[in-house]
């Protein structure tokens, strides 16, 4: 073999090579969940650090009321040291948090302490609720917009019932360009903790798995009659990522109050109704979410099928149950 021919064959190798490495590259995922959801593995996120005084963990409640005068307000907790705390806890694949108009000026800051020390969507996904979107769908639409501009790797839709409301919001996530509705500006801190160009961003940005490479996640929660009613349909929308149990209000929908004024669970209906969702979740293979806050509680979901799960609380119990679910998973036990 001549030189000349070794060295076409070397830079044709050196070529290929170099598209393989671009392709793994280009595979690799900014949202943590989907990467994870992609590899059949389980999903753990914790509650982010309050951000805003009368927040514990995120899950906002103002002080209680008094009928003297009213305290001084607290001091705002400070920015720099909430990142600090994010960033310190590595285990959990995503944030949940407790976005809403009344801390979103903060919650911008927030992000950028959280950039400024080194976070992005990579290290810390923050996903939230948003407004029920049948009650109100202008607010709940404004809220999606509002919520993926300030960089969130999804929504958490509330108390769905229908797949024409998941409809909207499949749309409110997608930009306009894509056949959504969303506006193409106000984009900047979203790209930034992204650590994308606002063009890459708005290119990445669309929901999984409607997208088979969009980096958007779009969870369901199932928490009424209605809902487990049509929860075969809503899990067959393109749009939905993840089906979630939302066990809290079921436990309530399938209550009622006795003669001596007690509150009795309907035990066997609650079942079926998580029975339900389960079964959807599988037949369409989508993720199935359920809340946990221990490690108890991921022991025994984990073993009825369910994969994602949100701690709702940030204390030592809930980074116990992230551990023993990546134990229980085989996933490793370092960030």
């Amino acid at each position: 073999m001549s030189n000349r021919t070794v060295v076409v064959v070397l830079a044709m190798a050196m070529l290929a090579t170099s598209m393989v490495m671009g392709q793994v590259q280009n595979s690799q995922r900014l949202n943590p969940m989907i990467a994870l959801h992609e590899k059949g593995l389980p999903v753990f996120g914790v509650t982010h650090p309050a951000i805003a005084a009368g927040q514990r963990g995120g899950r906002g409640g103002a002080a209680a009321a008094s009928d003297a005068t009213p305290p001084a307000p607290p001091a705002q907790p400070s920015l720099a040291d909430a990142a600090r705390e994010t960033m310190a806890y590595r285990m959990s694949d995503f944030e949940y948090d407790s976005y809403s108009p009344a801390t979103a000026e903060r919650f911008m800051g927030y992000m950028a302490a959280l950039i400024a020390a080194g976070g992005s969507m990579k290290t810390h996904a923050f996903i939230s609720k948003i407004p029920i979107v049948h009650t109100n769908p202008e607010v709940a639409v404004q809220r999606i917009y509002d919520q993926l501009n300030a960089g969130h790797a999804g929504i958490i839709m509330q108390e769905v019932e229908t797949t024409e409301e998941v409809r909207q919001a499949v749309a409110a996530t997608r930009f306009r360009s894509k056949g959504g509705t969303r506006p193409e500006e106000g984009i900047g801190l979203a790209a930034a903790y992204w650590g994308l160009t606002p063009a890459q961003y708005r290119e990445k940005a669309d929901p999984w798995p409607l997208n088979p490479k969009g980096e958007l996640i779009l969870w369901t929660i199932i928490e009424s009659k209605a809902g487990i009613a049509n929860v075969r349909e809503i899990a067959a929308v393109p749009g939905v990522s993840v089906l979630t149990v939302g066990a809290g209000t079921l436990g309530g929908v399938f209550s009622s109050t006795s003669a001596d004024g007690q509150r009795v669970r309907d035990q066997a209906g609650f079942d079926a109704g998580v029975a339900a969702v389960l079964a959807a979740c599988k037949e369409f293979k989508k993720p199935c979410s359920y809340p946990a806050n221990n490690p108890a509680e991921i022991e025994r979901l984990m073993k009825m099928g369910f994969n994602t799960f949100t701690m709702q609380a940030r204390n030592p119990a809930a980074f116990d149950a992230v551990e023993a679910g990546r134990r229980l998973s085989g996933r490793p036990l370092a960030p």
